[in-house]
Parts: C-alpha cells; structure tokens; sequence
C-alpha cells in the first residue's frame, strides 16, 4: 500500500497518511474555480498536520483505504477519514480521549485563518512561552482562510469544544540583542511569520463516538447586480479578507495578531459592513464583533479630552493627543455606521460620541472653521511637544492642516448631526452644522494648489504647502462633497496623466497614495519604506483604491474606472493577496512596487478597503461615505 492517500475536489484537497494515521495535507476551495491553488499549498503546517489524540502515541495496528475512506485503527482506537462529498471531509472517532478528540496546526506563513463563532470565545491562559494567545471556542467554528475561503467545522455533540492557541515557532525564536542582553523581551525574537494556529478538539464529558466535519462554505460576500459576471471573481474571493479578529481583544485591527479597539482605520471596517448578504451567518457574526469593538474604542480608549485612540486603551486619564490623529474621527463614523443596523448600541454611546464630536471641535484651533493637528508638519521626526502625529498615511509628516484628517472629520461631523437630528436632538446637530458650514466656505481655498491643480497633502506651521500629487487628497474631496464634480474630473485626468508618464501601467496592484516622490524631509529615513516606489511613497495598494475609483465613476470616467477596477480584480482573483500574519519589514504583499515587487512593512487587512468601490461606485449603491 502506498505511503499516502489522496482525496479531492475543486473545493477540498486532503492527503492521509497511511504509515500514521493522519492528515498530512489539507486544501480548500470555496469557489471550486482554481484547484491547482488548494492541490498545491498546504493550510497545515508540514509535519504536524491532524492526528486523533489516540494515535499521537501509537501508530496505527491496521489500515483501510477505500475510493472515499481510510481508516485506522490502533490499540487506543479508530478513526476514519471520509471524503462525504465535493465539499466535506467527516472525521468519525471511536473511543475518544475528551482532553484531546483531535488536533491540527494551520500554518500562519501560508493562510492565518480567523477563526468565527456564534458566541464570543473565552481568552484563556497559557504556561506555553510561545503561545501568543489561547482561546476557547464553542462550535460550529467558521474558519476562514485568506485567499482560499472559509470552512465550518462542526460535531456530532453539543459537548465538544475547540481550544486555538496561536504560537510563535519555536525554531525561529531566539536570541536578538545577543547572550549578554539581559533586558525585558531584548533577548527573544518575535517570528510572528513562522508561526501557527494550533487546535484542539476536547469534550467535556467522556464520549464512546464523536464525528467531526469539516465542510468548505460558499464565498462569503454581498450581493451586487454584477455579481454573476466572472470579472468580480477577485471580489467574491477577497472580500472576507478585510475581516481578520484579534485573538486577545477579539476584534479586528490590520491582521490576527493586531487588535483595532482605537484604531487609525475603524471605520473602514463599518464601511465594509454597510454591505452584507442578509442571509449569512458570519456576517452577523462579524457585525457584533464590530459592535464590541467600537463600544470598547469609547468605553476603554478614550481619553478625558474625548479623543478616541489606541494610546489611551486602560489609561483614559491622559488628558489627550494620541499617536493617530484620525482615530477619533474614525470612532464617530464607526458608531453612525452601526446606527445603520442597530440604533440601541448608537444611541447608547452617542454621549461618548458626542464628547468625542466637541474635542474635534476644539482642534479648530485657529478658528476658521478647519481643524488643527498638534504636529506642526514643518518636516517628519521634527521637536515637538506632542511627539510625532499620525494618520493612516503614517509614512509622511503630514501636521498643522491636515487634508486627510480633515476629511475624516467633515465626514464624522457630517454623519453625527444627522443621526442627532433623527434622534431629537436638533440643537447639539445645529451646532456641528455651524462648524461644517465655516469648513465648506475656507475648504477648497485653503488646500487647493493652483500651481498643480491639486488639493495639497498639508500644510505645515511655518505655510510650506506639501503636495505630491496625493490621489486619496482629491478622491475623498469628491466623495465627500467638497470638491466640484468638474473640477474634480479635471484633477483626476491629472493625476490619471501623472501616473502614466510615472509607468505606473494598468494600476493592476492598486492606486499609489502620491503620484510623485516625497522629499525625503517630509518621509521615514528608512530606504526600505522611503525609497520612491516603495510602501506609501508611490507603492500600490488597495485601501486607497476605494475613494479613487468610486470618484471616477461619481465624475463620469467611468470607461477609465472599469479599466483600473477589472484589472486590480483579476489581480486579487488570480494571485496570492494575502502574505501572512508578518512576513517580514517590506516583503508583505498589501503593498507592492509597479513591478509587483512586495513591499509592506506589516499585513494589512485595509488592503480589501477598494472591493467597495464595485457597491458605492459602479453600481451607484447609496453609501454613507459618498454625498449625492
């Protein structure tokens, strides 16, 4: 009998190992249409695998293998891999140990899988000093995997329960600062990238029989009326990929590993969930998963000043100024987006959103009506009594007055007066609406170049007007309303010229944020996130590609439009878009050169932000991040 036995489909792949007992590898496929993709890369780690608890010990004293099973059987027990259908993989156990029914490692380098539940799983402690986080969870679990799609594991008792611990491997943890080292964490290496998702299937009661199934789900997206057209397959892939939770805090931040509660990008994920398929499960899961996150942003991140950020998270005492400036912004349109689906939670925190709403207010420091960073911008890593600002755009030294930032804040304002209004509350809506009104009248004035054409990235204390043709600084001016449909038109053909005599080509990786280089004064001095091309100073990704396109269509480029939103989605269709939990400084693929060169410092999920532009954009579905 051969050493190994295949069974598959163009959803599900699983290799057993006969001389163990064991899976020795194990693919999926939700949308049945690449199986060379699920036949080629293994989800498990290599060497571990899935094995019964019954057989870690103790080889197999029998084997069977039939066109759709093999089964084993040893002195502790048996069990059976049986290939049920295209999509199902059933794992029938006898005499099962409850302390461990069965185990699997997934490999964190290929796919880190998040790992969703109907109930919100219990952190637990760990003794393992390469266990990142431990957790427990109630099944059904949905699993899903980064560009291959999501599993639900489920069993035939309601007493079986899975336990994740997520590890660091401990072949690539080691010495950092050398032997003589002594200092807190100095003497570890954190390779997050060589790492896996450990599981354990346990009961909590002895069981003579237990079955556990693995069964590869439906992709998990919104409907749209295109939907059937095959140019969106890269969509339909990709869209479950903005959503990776956090283990420790079980929310969602840019990856598995980092949590989002105050987070720079918040409301990116309410954004997304706008748009969800009713019917599906997970998507309500995800959306209570995002409601705690955004109440725990206000309840745990904010500071007595009434900024939102991840630098006060259990230490709201500080009086304010964060890291990231547009965490605030964020949290306000995080809780009107939620007012969407489940107006309880909104008005229950509209006081923290409101106390949050006065200290934008308060950043017009100069009272015309625009909003003032602390970091006077002047030139990046500059003394200041604040320490360096940022926004999403964290490669730059983007201060004083701050596009990006103001943007968020129009939008937050914006968004807040019309839920107060809708609540009752027409005086304290007046009031932000006064604000928005002195905004609109000095907005355009104040970061219009005329010298390019173009909306200025900020300006500094000292009056230096930074514009690097920032594409995200006329594209959200569009959607926002803050810039004419025609004169927005001409800035985008620009920035469309620009970007083609820099051979930017199709824009198949994405939309660069700046479309000529930064002065290395105003960027990082790390040539591998600061050099032209590379990461935000000219990379491509696709976060940005969202208010880029969806203003196209809003000005009638809609042939160009198509042109750049096809070809990213058979991008993120036919490659690998996701690099997992950390590959390492520059080599993770949410960035890329205009060679397709990888080059993210870190893996963010922020990357998917562009599937949107297919709902708000091309098919002119109302959005809240779009003014008609």
């Amino acid at each position: 009998m051969s050493k190994y036995s295949t069974f598959g489909s163009d959803f599900l792949s699983y290799t057993i190992d006969n001389e163990k007992g064991k899976i020795a590898f194990f693919g999926i496929e939700s949308s049945g249409r690449d199986r060379d993709k699920h036949a080629s890369y293994n989800l498990m780690l290599p060497g571990y695998g899935g094995v019964a608890g019954s057989f870690k010990k103790s080889m197999p004293t029998s084997c069977e293998v039939t066109e759709n099973r093999a089964s084993f059987k040893n002195a502790r027990g048996s069990v059976s891999y049986n290939f049920k259908d295209l999509k199902t993989l059933e794992i029938d156990l006898d005499d099962v140990d409850k302390n461990d029914i069965f185990s699997t490692r997934f490999s964190i380098k290929t796919a880190p899988p998040t790992i969703w539940t109907k109930n919100e799983p219990k952190h637990l402690k760990s003794k393992n000093p390469y266990t990142i986080y431990k957790s427990r969870f109630e099944l059904p679990l949905y699993v899903h995997f980064p560009d291959f799609g999501r599993v639900e594991i489920s069993a035939s008792s309601s007493e079986v329960y899975c336990v994740e611990e997520l590890q660091l491997s401990k072949d690539f943890c080691g010495l950092d600062l050398g032997y003589k080292n002594h200092s807190y964490n100095h003497n570890r290496i954190h390779a997050l990238h060589y790492g896996s998702s450990f599981l354990t299937f346990k009961s909590s009661k002895e069981l003579d029989k237990v079955v556990l199934t693995f069964k590869v789900m439906e992709e998990c997206y919104p409907s749209f009326p295109g939907e059937n057209d095959e140019k969106f397959n890269g969509l339909k892939r990709n869209w479950l990929n903005c959503f990776a939770m956090n283990r420790e805090l079980f929310d969602m931040g840019d990856n598995i590993y980092f949590h989002g509660t105050g987070h720079l990008a918040i409301h990116m994920k309410s954004d997304m969930l706008q748009m969800v398929n009713e019917i599906d499960e997970q998507f309500k899961i995800i959306r209570r998963t995002y409601e705690r996150q955004v109440e725990r942003s206000f309840k745990k991140a904010q500071s007595q000043s009434g900024e939102v950020s991840v630098s006060f998270y259990n230490d709201r005492n500080k009086k304010g100024f964060g890291c990231a400036v547009d965490s605030t912004p964020g949290a306000i349109i995080g809780l009107t987006g939620i007012a969407n689906w489940n107006p309880s939670l909104a008005k229950k925190l509209l006081p923290n959103a409101i106390k949050a709403a006065d200290f934008l207010l308060s950043r017009d420091v100069d009272d015309d009506g625009l909003f003032e960073v602390p970091f006077p911008g002047d030139y990046m890593f500059q003394p200041c009594e604040t320490g360096q600002m940022t926004n999403w755009w964290d490669n730059f030294a983007f201060g004083h007055k701050d596009i990006y930032f103001n943007y968020l804040c129009h939008r937050a304002l914006r968004e807040l007066s019309d839920l107060l209004e809708k609540l009752g509350k027409k005086e304290q809506a007046e009031r932000y609406r006064a604000q928005l009104e002195k905004f609109d009248k000095v907005f355009f004035d104040t970061f219009y170049n005329p010298e390019t054409g173009l909306m200025a990235g900020w300006i500094s204390k000292n009056g230096k007007v930074h514009d690097y043709a920032f594409t995200f600084a006329v594209s959200m001016g569009i959607n926002e309303g803050l810039i004419p449909l025609e004169k927005g038109k001409e800035m985008l053909k620009t920035l469309l010229a620009i970007m083609k005599k820099q051979g930017y080509g199709d824009l198949h990786f994405g939309i660069p944020g700046n479309a000529i280089p930064v002065a290395q004064a105003d960027t990082i001095d790390w040539p591998c996130m600061s050099d032209w091309g590379r990461y935000e100073n000219g990379g491509l990704n696709g976060m940005n590609g969202f208010h880029f396109l969806t203003s196209m269509y809003r000005v009638g480029l809609n042939k160009e439009a198509d042109k750049i939103l096809f070809a990213i989605l058979d991008t993120y269709e036919k490659d690998m878009t996701h690099s997992g939990l950390m590959p390492g400084y520059c080599r993770s693929v949410d960035w890329r050169t205009k060679e397709g060169v990888a080059c993210g410092y870190n893996y963010l999920a922020d990357n998917y932000y562009f599937l949107l532009s297919v709902y708000a954009g091309k098919y002119n579905i109302p959005h809240p991040a779009v003014v008609k």
